[in-house]
């Protein structure tokens, strides 16, 4: 399982998930696969987000489990 971790200190302009952006998720993918290869690897592979907002009210944590798709 590789995990994005987004915090954010709140959610007026988006929730913390909707800012993991394309370029970010092809970067962990591409580093995910080269670490599968080179360490010859047989696994299925997850890719979770961890969302967190904290401030002064608290902190919420959202896990997401297969938070996106890839090829």
């Amino acid at each position: 399982c590789a995990v994005e971790v987004k915090t954010r200190s709140t959610p007026e302009f988006g929730n913390p998930q909707d800012f993991v952006k394309p370029k970010q998720i092809q970067q962990l993918v591409k580093a995910m696969d080269f670490y599968i290869t080179e360490n010859d690897l047989d696994v299925e592979l997850r890719f979770d987000i961890v969302a967190i907002i904290k401030n002064k009210l608290g902190t919420q944590i959202e896990h997401l489990e297969d938070a996106f798709l890839y090829f």
